[in-house]
């Protein structure tokens, strides 16, 4: 492999870019995930580390290009191909600090050297105050359609995928290495096919480890489509870049209401037994005209309805998801936490962090709203607190792009897997879903098409290891890297 031309490691990194890209939501070939840094690694670890940033930077371009597409729908453009840009080096560098390790660790170690350097800032990033909101796509997201991986985030959440993957890619890239015949390999046969055993144990375990549902249920999902509706837009005195995150007049409010009314009377004949409506700022609750008219319609329907409201509170005024219940009575409601720049810009204030769970016939119902299920500790305090359903209005509308609502949909599987609760996510016009406590995706929506999906789900007891202790892993690769870096360093 040292005897490659460079531009022939070039086109490997490349290639890797684009097997992961193809293994992402949106794009949903899973198994790839667990090969597809395979070219990569196959020149990263015959390389010197000098060599490594720019061996990986094809991997790091591509990969982020054809996962952070969106930015420049979400951004000015210019700044949003940069950002793809910067992202990709980012990429890169991740892969330099685990051929670096890889390179000075001994050898009964070197094996853990890119699952932990990757797992760990990928991790640390992902929770850091400023930039953890700052989308990056994680490596995990490659198994959001194969429940059997998903199953291990119930243990570890998704740093323990990421970790999972990751070595599955460098045992497999240290067999081909050994298979060719290079010399000097840092990875042994026994510590690659040890790798490869764990994996595989670890898939079976989450393919048999289902246990018995609790109770039943149907969610149905709405995607009213109201922030590209001309009807509505022509309604409104928002400005364009302010409608969706703003607070409706109450004309607006009542062809909102009036919309997804007959989106969920169109499902009826179905009996749902809960009814989840998109992130439209639908009214204000102050509003008593319109919240009666919800109530009434959750009466009719037999349903409980969750809607997204205006509430103005003595903390602000918030985003906030609001359930009636068949009886005609607000049974909850909730603030959103995670709130937007956009939101903030027009008055919104983030919910306290209190976690209320509310009772129905079904389970435990804890709610949220839209980018509350990008953090992971939003759902799991939810669970803890005895959530076994959660429900969450949902705007994903970027210009219509179709790109970014597959990587936030995957979102709702994690936070799904992770803390065994069922999910109802109803959308602007992104993937509205009803997902099992497995990750199982009992129904889909269509992009960018107005329409009701309903689905059947269920509950199960008890809550999962992840629910009760948290990001342990997460932390524990941050603590290993640290390790790593210093036995490295000690080894120079």
């Amino acid at each position: 492999m040292n005897n490659i031309a460079l531009s022939k490691k070039l086109l490997l990194s490349a290639l890797s870019g684009i097997l992961l890209t193809a293994s992402m939501p949106g794009y949903d070939v899973p198994y790839l995930g667990w090969i597809a840094l395979v070219p990569l690694l196959l020149v990263v670890m015959v390389s010197s580390p000098t060599h490594h940033f720019v061996l990986a930077l094809p991997f790091g371009l591509l990969f982020s290009w054809g996962v952070h597409s969106w930015y420049p729908d979400i951004f000015p453009p210019a700044l949003g191909w940069l950002l793809i840009v910067a992202v990709g080096t980012f990429y890169a560098g991740l892969i330099r600090l685990g051929g670096w390790l890889h390179t000075r660790l001994p050898k009964s170690l070197s094996i853990l050297a890119f699952p932990v350097a990757w797992t760990a800032i990928e991790f640390v990033k992902f929770i850091a105050p400023v930039v953890e909101d700052w989308w990056f796509v994680l490596l995990a997201k490659s198994a959001w359609r194969f429940p059997p991986a998903l199953h291990l985030l119930s243990v570890t959440g998704f740093p323990g995928l990421s970790f999972l993957i990751m070595l599955a890619n460098v045992a497999v890239a240290s067999l081909l290495l050994r298979s060719l015949k290079v010399e000097n390999l840092k990875i042994s046969r026994q510590a690659s096919w040890g790798a490869i055993s764990l994996v595989t144990l670890v898939l079976i375990w989450g393919s048999f480890s289902i246990t018995s549902p609790i109770k039943t249920f149907t969610i149905a999902a709405l995607t009213d489509m109201v922030n590209q509706d001309p009807d509505i837009l022509a309604t409104s005195k928002l400005p364009a870049d302010a409608f969706g995150t703003a607070e409706n007049l109450p004309d607006v409010s009542q062809k909102i209401f009036d919309l997804d009314a007959k989106l969920t009377h169109s499902v009826a004949d179905r009996h749902p037994d809960f009814v989840v409506w998109p992130e439209n700022e639908f009214a204000n609750t102050d509003n008593a005209t319109l919240m009666q008219q919800l109530k009434d319609l959750s009466s009719d329907m037999g349903s409980y309805i969750v809607a997204d409201v205006v509430w103005h509170a003595t903390t602000g005024m918030h985003d906030t998801a609001l359930m009636v219940s068949p009886s005609g009575k607000e049974a909850g409601r909730r603030a959103k936490i995670n709130i937007t720049d956009g939101e903030k810009k027009v008055g919104f204030v983030p919910g306290p962090r209190k976690y209320p769970v509310f009772e129905t016939p079904y389970g435990t119902v804890g709610l949220a709203v839209c980018w509350d299920r990008h953090r992971t500790d939003i759902t799991r305090e939810l669970a803890r607190n005895g959530a076994d359903i959660v429900l969450m209005p949902v705007d994903d509308d970027f210009n219509a792009n179709t790109r970014f609502p597959p990587f936030h949909a995957s979102d709702g599987v994690f936070r799904a897997a992770e803390n065994r609760v069922t999910m109802g996510l109803g959308t602007t016009s992104g993937l509205s879903l009803v997902i099992d406590p497995y990750g199982h995706i009992t129904a889909k929506g269509t992009l960018n098409k107005r329409g009701v999906t309903v689905g059947k789900t269920f509950t199960v007891e008890g809550q999962t290891f992840y629910t009760r202790f948290g990001d342990w892993f997460g932390w524990l690769m941050v603590l290993s890297l640290a390790g790593l870096v210093i036995g490295a360093r000690k080894s120079a």
